[in-house]
């Protein structure tokens, strides 16, 4: 047996890449410094809430049957972990959550609105039918290795097979405020999470790319007052998805990749990580660095 030591692989997920690529000093300061500042809130522990409920229906739904998923009681079970995740995050240690009563109960509400759309048949039946697809996990996990010492990990929220074409399904779910406008569904900090999971998803189970479909599953907690056009808490969103847009996600992942990390798969530390808070500092906006280790100034960037 070797006496060389086995360095800890470092792992790489969808966010850092997300992080790095709107403004890379943020990256800098998680990841290279170790400055991370964990900011926990209300939006966090309702979706955490909502996609375990979601998650939990269809996994019924498919591995036993669509009477028993049926007979859950989601309402119950979405108040429960809510709460579960708020007790959490309301300890010093977790982010000391701070919230009124009135709040906390508008996002139970949300949630009970969120589900009476879900659970309709109508909707199950269109975006869920249960003859459709065969299931092949719940929070799949997908670890791919880069290079020297890095691995890709992920937690895919559901993936399905359509039993007639034989094609895999990859759906990520996301809750929202009001869903995604034409501006979120181009922005590539978002959408590149699913080219990313179909493309590796591919590579590690040797699925032909084009035998790969993606998905954003956008539950609503808002509807907009005053229109006159119809609404519904589910928004749907496949981003372009064909070789030429993977390939080109890849290549800017590869851009992260050669950025952060040295041939031997440790962090850089001669790397560069300007600070960019985009048009309107829309970068800085939520971000918790901000007046703490940041000025929000954009760096001079040198040709």
């Amino acid at each position: 047996m070797s006496d060389e030591i086995q360095k800890d692989k470092k792992r790489v997920s969808f966010s850092q890449y997300s992080m790095w690529l709107k403004c890379p000093y943020s990256w800098k300061l998680n990841y290279l410094e170790g400055k991370r500042i964990y900011e926990a809130s209300l939006n966090m522990c309702f979706g955490t809430a909502i996609h375990h409920v979601v998650q939990e229906y269809i996994k019924t739904l498919y591995t036993i049957s669509q009477v028993q998923s049926d007979s859950l009681d989601l309402y119950k079970m979405f108040r429960d972990k809510f709460k579960e995740e708020v007790d959490k995050a309301s300890t010093k240690e977790k982010g000391n959550l701070k919230y009124t009563d009135d709040e906390y109960k508008e996002f139970e509400y949300d949630g009970d609105d969120i589900l009476n759309t879900f659970l309709s048949t109508s909707n199950r039946i269109k975006y869920f039918p249960s003859k459709k697809y065969e299931f092949i996990g719940i929070e799949l996990p997908l670890e791919v290795d880069i290079k020297n010492n890095i691995e890709f990990i992920a937690f895919v929220d559901l993936v399905l097979k359509d039993k007639e074409t034989g094609k895999i399904k990859i759906f990520d779910f996301k809750t929202s405020s009001n869903g995604w406008n034409k501006y979120q569904k181009e922005d590539t900090s978002k959408t590149d999470q699913v080219l990313l999971y179909k493309a590796f998803y591919s590579k590690k189970f040797d699925v032909p790319l084009n035998d790969v479909d993606v998905e954003f599953f956008i539950l609503k907690r808002k509807l907009y007052e005053g229109v006159d056009f119809p609404q519904s808490r589910i928004q749907v969103f496949a981003p372009l998805d064909n070789k030429a847009a993977v390939a080109s996600t890849l290549n800017e992942f590869a851009s992260f990749v050669g950025d952060c990390f040295t041939s031997e798969g440790e962090y850089n530390v001669n790397g560069k990580f300007p600070k960019i808070p985009g048009k309107a500092k829309k970068n800085c906006k939520y971000c918790s660095h901000k007046g703490v280790n940041c000025d929000a100034k954009a760096d001079i960037l040198e040709d």
